[in-house]
């Protein structure tokens, strides 16, 4: 394929991307307040209970300033994407082929950067035994992502379909996420060893691309793990794998959150309570407002 068609593809399936990413994140943050889980101990603490248990079983909690702690929050963060500490926890032979799957999409996203970069040396006409030197460890890393990535896609489609346990909970939208990432790493493999030169070539697209070279070529198995790759960042944002900006979200504002209650709070709950109920069930008719349904008594309730 050649002419301009590689630049309006992808132009438009990143406009796509970014455009459904920020309308999820602002339908997120205008989401209702969510209720706490209040779970200890929380990574952020400074002061630690020995027994493990919550702050909030000290009397005079309220009355103290708790500091947090930022390194506590990264080194939890950093062991649930790096080592995907909570699935060793608990579903330890899950945890290799997620893990797999998981540096495999890392090294290939990196890969993506060092073709990047290297796209921007050819065209500041930086020295050769530069860009060679950075080709190689591109070509290195996103041959490792492709292996790493089909033996955890893979092996994730195989446990799921031989595992009982996980078979129960398989449906059509999460075996067709994990065949789609599976191709994506399988044509990568194929597109790096039928390619001569796959970094170089991969550093060449991405200059054609930013020079809007009409003459922008690739072959037929780079051409197609391409399209592949960039069908998926089509689909990606509008399916549940958005887990990496929304667990920002779970955790941080849900999870962790125990900021005492303030008048900002006050005045959003203040709202909340105030608005019209639209359920209709024993406990409640519609045209109420939720305030009204949590004061108001039922005559099967039963009192002391």
């Amino acid at each position: 394929m050649s002419g301009y068609f590689w630049h309006v593809f992808i132009i438009s399936i990143f406009f796509v991307f970014l455009a459904v990413m920020v309308y999820r994140i602002v339908a997120i943050l205008r989401m209702p307040v969510h209720l706490r889980w209040e779970l200890a101990p929380l990574p952020h603490k400074k002061e630690k209970k020995k027994d493990g248990g919550s702050h909030f079983e000290q009397y005079t909690y309220s009355e103290k300033t708790h500091p947090k702690s930022l390194v506590a929050i990264i080194v939890f963060m950093a062991e649930e994407i790096l080592l995907f500490k909570g699935v060793w926890k608990n579903n330890r032979t899950l945890w290799p082929f997620s893990l797999a799957m998981h540096y495999g999409i890392y090294l290939v996203v990196l890969s993506l950067v060092f073709h990047f970069v290297n796209a921007m040396l050819l065209i500041s006409g930086e020295s050769a035994s530069a860009l060679d030197s950075l080709q190689a460890v591109a070509a290195v890393i996103a041959l490792a992502g492709y292996i790493l990535g089909t033996a955890g896609g893979v092996g994730l489609i195989l446990k799921r379909m031989l595992d009982a346990d996980l078979r129960n909970f398989g449906s059509f939208p999460v075996y067709f996420r994990l065949v789609f990432l599976a191709a994506i790493f399988i044509s990568g493999i194929i597109a790096w060893f039928y390619t001569g030169n796959f970094a170089l070539t991969m550093s060449v697209f991405t200059h054609d691309l930013f020079t809007l070279n009409t003459a922008i070529t690739t072959n037929m198995p780079l051409t197609v793990h391409l399209i592949i790759l960039l069908l998926f960042v089509l689909y990606l944002p509008f399916t549940d794998m958005t887990h990496f900006i929304t667990k920002y979200f779970t955790y941080h504002a849900v999870r962790w959150n125990d900021e005492p209650m303030n008048q900002k709070m006050a005045a959003g709950l203040d709202r909340l309570k105030s608005q019209t109920s639209t359920w209709s069930a024993a406990y409640t008719n519609p045209g109420k407002t939720w305030s009204q349904i949590a004061t108001e008594k039922h005559k099967d309730e039963k009192t002391s």
